[in-house]
């Protein structure tokens, strides 16, 4: 293989034609799963780069490799070793199932010639362009660019990305990343060199450097050296390119769009960025040369007089003008319209192309098959010249001539229509470390996400999220797989005392999340709340301060049916804080207080009669109450406080409970609520009040609420506004609420202190729900627009899809939406841990899945992909 490349420089290549190119790395936005306004800033966006473009242009796209090493030294980044054996033998065994699977990412470039500014220039280009091959071919060294034209070059670089329009970041490539296009073309689907990473020093040294280590390939058009015998082949069968290095042969098929549709619609045409919905890499790259309309409207001029003329040939025909002739007519004036209708407007002639890859002739052969197929049931053509491989292989090299086979294909568009196709349009998904939560489900290969719900806080945003699904679709699965991460994750390197916890309340008749935790990584301290318990949950007897009359009227005004700005709320309250600021402050003595009140007449109090009346009317009610079976949990003062023990994971069991359904806490129902389904729904509202205490009692250690079925906490008012308060409050405490439910307003009910609740989740995962008006609510939830008929399909039809074989339906299990901390949303599955114990008691039953019907898979990342 031999490259016109003889000096590299920076982001700068110096080539033998005498130019000199500059290559900028281009920032993905994710645009699939975008909303339909994000998706209309990124086309205004493109548009308005390709319209500050002249000339010729190169947009490149590749699927680099991603080392499994790689994603597991991101797993472990920051976590303290010596504290968590758990976490590196689970990152041991992910290291062998990633090593079995094709990860991949994708990495953007743009690349165009710099013009020379004068003739002076110009000429001293083409003397070094000359001097270099010459003295090449006399196997001579061929002198370096000059420190002087280097530093020309790179400033004309920047004052001319500087004109830029910013909507679309770009960034100057770096040496190593323009060497590594070389390599990463000739070793496709080999053991490629790695992709320099993001913020790595620089790793080549002194000034100036060449391709020549990566121009070691030899190129076979057809891999005639295959055949066997001199008998003749057919040339179908061999449009690929054998390209062969010392770590082996890579087989690349290249294809060439050759027709497109005659109108573009908005959205609907991203062609380019469909690429990454195909369950294998592609590469692909856009050769295209950009003038000004005012340049390029003459020869759409003639081009019009053309058909004119061919118009008048067919006066006398009986059978008229061809309709086709019509058409193109009317076409050509609506694009000279167009054209004309901004100063701004260009115009683009674009060659586009795609390349895929194999071990062997049939596999790159099927891929490219595939992609044909694809694209042929939309009005898009693909081709795959014969004998114009090799041609094509060289087209995709910064710093190379167009060559002729491309030109055949050229399409001419407007700046708007070009912006349709959405080039740099990946879909980036999870942080940049932190444990291997799932898989996405769009692009090429695979790519791993890594999700640390604990950098949140660290970044000054919110570590709360929330899961949401109809029975069956994964949440439940996700939430305890989010749980196992920050127990595992927790210890954090260089910081003595942190660590991971989780708050749980557990109210499954299965006792589902008490068996998962005990299988987690560190101690476990289990509490049963029901009516043989032998703690208290005393609100005034647990917390301390004026969060204990808080909790305690929270508590009480619910339970007791009563308002709480009403006379007997209001007695009530005064009782609380008279009784909390007095010795030994309890639910008894509030009894003995509000007792006290009844029978006190007060002169100063306009009201006495009504207040004396409505305290005799509370010490009625809650003497009633305390003689309940789980009466004794809240107002037995001989029972001792519950004791919260230094354990990893907490978890109230009150499966024994009895609980409202969600019926139940309707507005027109809840009047006549069952004493025992009040009193056990108002439990559960201290307990999250405690893991509110606990989970904020420590800044250094990171800890998990788990909520769910949460809608058991947001029915009130009081509910809602201590989960906001956990969600609001645990950035400053290094804390986060995890909370699960049917329904988007279940987490976050519809009112000022929902908005707010739904407002501030940094992580959403949205998975299967086959009723449309609930699918539209998450939609909006995730804030996409609700009324997108293929969203919706998507949600219902498509995430783990239930009308499947058995075995496909595990395959499946655990797909989702996902919004990650940047706000970018993507299609993920949900992996369950790499642990025995854990995988196996993270199902609702032993052996079964109830989420997906699944059976127990402990190594889920290859199930994932067959």
């Amino acid at each position: 293989m031999r490259l016109p490349v003889r000096h590299v420089s920076g982001h700068l290549i110096w080539t033998t034609n005498a130019t000199v190119w500059g290559v900028w790395r281009v920032d993905t936005d994710n645009y699939t799963h975008a909303s339909r306004s994000t998706k209309r800033e990124r086309l205004d966006a493109l548009e308005s780069l390709f319209k500050a473009l002249r000339g010729e242009v190169l947009l490149l796209s590749l699927c680099p490799q991603v080392d499994a090493a790689s994603v597991v030294k991101r797993m472990t980044s920051g976590v303290d070793w010596d504290k968590s054996p758990e976490y590196i033998d689970l990152s041991l065994k992910v290291l062998d199932q990633l090593e079995e699977l094709e990860l991949t990412g994708r990495i953007d470039f743009m690349a165009l010639p710099l013009a020379h500014t004068d003739f002076k220039q110009t000429t001293r280009a083409v003397a070094s362009s000359a001097q270099a091959e010459v003295m090449s071919a006399l196997g001579l060294p061929v002198p370096p660019v000059s420190v002087r034209e280097e530093a020309e070059r790179l400033k004309q670089a920047r004052r001319m990305s500087a004109s830029w329009p910013s909507g679309i970041r770009l960034r100057p490539a770096t040496e190593a990343e323009i060497l590594w296009i070389y390599g990463h073309s000739a070793r496709r689907g080999l053991e490629e060199p790695l992709l320099p990473e993001d913020g790595a020093p620089r790793a080549l040294r002194s000034r100036g450097h060449t391709v020549a280590a990566h121009t070691q390939v030899i190129l076979d058009e057809g891999g005639r050296g295959d055949r066997e015998g001199k008998g003749p082949t057919n040339p179908f069968r061999r449009r690929y390119l054998k390209a062969t290095t010392e770590h082996g042969s890579s087989y690349q098929a290249f294809s060439v769009l050759s027709e497109m549709p005659e109108a573009f619609r908005f959205p609907g045409s991203e062609y380019l960025a469909a690429l990454d919905d195909f369950g294998f890499p592609v590469d692909w790259m856009v050769r295209m040369h950009i003038e000004s309309g005012s340049t390029a409207e003459p020869k759409s001029r003639r081009q019009q007089r053309e058909l004119a003329h061919q118009r008048n040939e067919y006066e006398g025909e009986t059978a008229g003008v061809p309709a086709s002739l019509d058409k193109a007519s009317f076409s050509l004036d609506e694009y000279r319209d167009r054209l004309t209708s901004s100063s701004t407007e260009v115009e683009i002639r674009a060659s586009i192309a795609t390349c895929v890859w194999g071990a062997t002739p049939d596999e790159a052969n099927d891929k490219a098959a595939s992609l044909q197929n694809h694209f042929g049931g939309n009005d898009y053509t693909m081709v795959r010249p014969i004998g114009d491989q090799v041609a094509l292989f060289h087209a995709m090299l910064p710093g190379t001539r167009t060559p002729k086979p491309l030109l055949d294909f050229t399409q001419y568009m407007l700046a708007r229509d070009f912006a349709m196709a959405m080039p740099f349009c990946g879909a980036s998904l999870g942080d940049d470390s932190g444990s291997l939560y799932g898989l996405q489900l769009n692009g090429g290969g695979v790519r791993p996400v890594l999700i640390d719900f604990s950098h949140g806080p660290r970044v000054n945003a919110s570590a709360s999220a929330a899961f949401v699904g109809e029975l069956g679709s994964g949440k439940s699965v996700a939430m305890k797989t989010a749980m196992y991460s920050v127990l595992s994750t927790g210890h954090r390197e260089g910081y003595a005392n942190s660590r991971g916890r989780a708050l749980v309340i557990d109210r499954t008749p299965q006792q589902e999340w008490s068996r998962f935790a005990a299988a987690c990584p560190g101690t476990t301290q289990i509490i049963r709340v029901d009516e043989t318990a032998g703690v208290s949950l005393d609100p005034l007897r647990v917390f301390r301060g004026p969060r204990a009359a808080r909790y305690c009227e929270s508590f009480l005004t619910p339970l007791l049916d009563i308002a709480s700005m009403s006379i007997e709320g209001v007695t009530l309250a005064e009782a609380i804080e008279a009784t909390r600021l007095g010795p030994n402050p309890s639910m008894t003595s509030l009894i003995n207080t509000l007792a006290e009140r009844a029978k006190t007449v007060d002169p100063d109090e306009p009201n006495d009669a009504a207040v004396r009346a409505a305290a005799s009317e509370l010490v009625r009610t809650m003497r009633a109450l305390a003689k309940k079976d789980l009466g004794k949990v809240i107002f037995d003062p001989t029972l001792p406080v519950v004791q919260i023990t230094n354990a990893d994971s907490i978890v109230f069991a009150v499966d024994r409970l009895g609980l409202p359904s969600k019926e139940d806490l309707s507005e027109h129902r809840l009047p006549s609520l069952e004493v025992e389904k009040r009193f056990g729904w108002r439990l559960m509202y201290l307990m999250t009040a405690l893991c509110r205490e606990i989970a904020f009692a420590n800044p250094q250690e990171f800890c998990g609420v788990f909520l769910d079925e949460c809608w058991w906490l947001t029915s009130s008012a009081e509910g809602s506004n201590l989960l906001l308060e956990i969600i609001a409050d645990g950035r400053k405490h290094n804390a986060g609420a995890f909370a699960g439910s049917h329904d988007p307003y279940d987490i976050g009910p519809k009112s000022e202190i929902g908005d707010k609740i739904r407002a501030l989740l940094s992580h959403i995962f949205v998975f299967r729900h086959r009723s449309k008006p609930l699918a539209a609510r998450c939609l909006e939830f995730i804030d996409l627009d609700p009324a997108d008929p293929e969203m919706i399909k998507l949600i219902t039809e498509n995430l783990s899809p239930l009308n499947l074989s058995d075995a496909e339906r595990q395959l499946r299990a655990g797909e989702c939406l996902y919004r990650d901390l940047r706000k970018r949303i993507a299609g993920m599955k949900v992996l369950i841990p790499a642990d025995e114990l854990a995988a196996e008691a993270i199902h609702t039953t032993p052996g079964q899945h109830e989420d997906t019907g699944a059976a127990v898979e402990v190594l889920p990342l290859e199930g994932a992909l067959a």
